[in-house]
């Protein structure tokens, strides 16, 4: 009997444990299941660093399973990154039972993920050391976020810095382009004639390179003008063949007659090089960069073919090379912002979304072929202007701009553009008078303003600059006519005194554009 009551005894206390126990694992289970709910990753290690719990949240940010997991250490499979971090929160448990940092990793598909990781050293109830709670915030998208802007931070730097250097270069070479039309006047030997062409080229280069590296760095938009597009393959063969490795062979394949295009000849030179920068970094062993360009008539079966595009005419600029191709697995996201596969420093992720965005917004549209190990061919579809050659040239014969008098005030800080200005003007039957700044042309305007018929004023100058300047004038004698001219950036300092100013010329300027816009302001029906 006693026996009996025994085992009774035992098997009521059995059944109460196994009760408790299967309530504690309810209890866990529930909790695992908390926890797997959580959009963070919450991995539970031993003290010797083994995986124990590796919650849903875990999977979807790394792509391992928990079943993959549990038993082995973390380090085993999330990279040498990782292990750098993950070692300083050991350390910091140890010492202080806690750690807060973060921790680059990389995923399953070898993404890289970083990791915001929350540790904490967890204790038994008797306050002995027992396991390594960590929790895990994917903050990926954010760091890259935050790098973005920096970087953008960095531009607008560079944008600035850019502005004021081109304005000093500008005021450097428009004598450059006011005094060689002068000088070629007078000179007759060959040989002095060709240093004034080269001098000139060289000028106009110069410029060029100074307006690429405002619009790259400000976005600078800029009027759109018929532009022959074979000048700026001239221009890109020419650099290519002074800059690129001798192991890249250039093939220049151009047609000998290409449509014009409405466009900004800077932005449409920059998209030539970006490409070919491109494809230069796609050959590092050498290759083959071809360049062609030609006239295409899409038909409404033609168009509905290409994705973007639509029926009409137009000209079509071919960069190809020979190099590594574009992998499968990056195809998609080559035009995002910032997005690069070139090593951290030799690249920023912004040649080909610039490239986008300039051949869209001239209305055009990119396509792409690209094979892996065969090399990628990147073709721009610009809108031609089929029936505008003609009468560009027709605009373009040479015709005389003379003055019959008009006085015109000049105004500039710069003394050799002043003297230029004003001896072109003179030249070509004006009368000319000028100031150093803002303040000695309006004791100018005072004396001589009933007799003034045009104001040519630089914009940025010390004293009073080139906007107080026009509002004064205006006010004085509404009917007076303001030519604004800036060595800054164009389209944006055209916009800022457009309102007051009846047209504004980017420097440097040719004396044929300087004659141009002052016969327009003097007769605006004739222009």
């Amino acid at each position: 009997m006693k026996r009996l009551v025994t085992a009774i005894h035992r098997a009521l206390k059995d059944a109460e444990e196994l009760r408790k126990r299967g309530a504690a694992e309810e209890r866990v289970k529930k909790q695992a299941e908390l926890l797997n709910k959580a959009n963070d990753a919450i991995i539970v290690t031993d003290l010797f660093g083994t995986i124990t719990f590796w919650n849903a949240g875990a999977e979807r940010i790394l792509g391992w399973t928990a079943k993959e997991t549990t038993g082995r250490r973390p380090q085993e499979f999330l990279g040498t990154d990782f292990l750098i971090g993950w070692e300083k929160s050991c350390e910091a448990l140890a010492k202080c039972g806690e750690w807060h940092g973060e921790i680059p990793s990389h995923d399953l598909q070898g993404k890289l993920v970083v990791l915001e990781v929350s540790s904490t050293l967890v204790r038994d109830a008797s306050g002995v050391p027992e396991a390594h709670l960590n929790i895990a915030t994917d903050i990926t998208e954010k760091k890259s976020m935050e790098e973005q802007f920096l970087r953008a931070q960095r531009l607008e730097s560079i944008g600035m810095l850019a502005s004021g250097i081109a304005h000093d270069l500008n005021n450097v070479l428009s004598p450059i382009f006011l005094a060689a039309p002068m000088l070629r006047e007078n000179v007759r030997d060959p040989s002095q004639l060709r240093m004034i062409t080269a001098l000139e080229r060289s000028a106009e280069r110069g410029t060029g390179l100074v307006r690429q590296i405002l619009s790259f760095a400000q976005g600078v938009g800029g009027p759109h003008e018929l532009v022959d597009v074979r000048h700026l393959l001239r221009d890109t063969v020419s650099v290519i063949r002074e800059t690129f490795p001798k192991n890249i062979a250039l093939e220049d394949n151009t047609a000998h007659f290409l449509w014009p295009v409405m466009a900004n000849a800077t932005q449409i030179h920059q998209v030539l090089l970006n490409l070919c920068v491109n494809a230069r970094d796609a050959m590092p062993a050498g290759g083959k960069l071809i360049l062609r360009a030609e006239n295409c008539m899409l038909d409404e079966l033609s168009a509905h073919e290409i994705e973007g595009a639509r029926p009409g005419a137009w000209t079509v600029l071919h960069v190809e090379d020979t190099g590594t191709g574009i992998p499968p697995q990056v195809l998609s996201r080559i035009w995002e912002p910032f997005f690069t596969t070139k090593e951290a420093g030799k690249g920023t992720g912004l040649g080909l979304p610039t490239v986008r965005g300039i051949v869209e917004s001239h209305k055009g549209f990119l396509t792409l072929t690209t094979r892996p190990g065969r090399g990628t061919t990147f073709r721009a579809y610009f809108p031609a202007e089929v029936e505008a050659g003609a009468s560009k040239a027709k605009s373009e014969c040479p015709g005389g701009f003379q003055g019959n008098g008009e006085l015109v005030l000049v105004v500039d800080d710069e003394s050799y553009i002043r003297e230029l200005a004003t001896t072109i003007l003179s030249k070509n039957g004006y009368r000319a008078i000028s100031a150093k700044d803002g303040a000695q042309a309006l004791a100018m305007f005072s004396m001589h303003g009933c007799d003034i018929s045009v104001v040519l004023t630089d914009l940025s100058m010390p004293n009073l600059d080139g906007a107080s300047l026009t509002r004064v004038v205006r006010e004085l004698n509404p009917d007076v006519r303001v030519l604004v001219m800036s060595g800054q950036n164009s389209s944006a300092r055209a916009g800022q005194i457009g309102a007051l100013a009846a047209a504004f010329i980017a420097k440097p300027f040719k004396p044929q554009t300087l004659l141009e816009n002052v016969n327009a302001l003097l007769h605006p029906a004739a222009a």
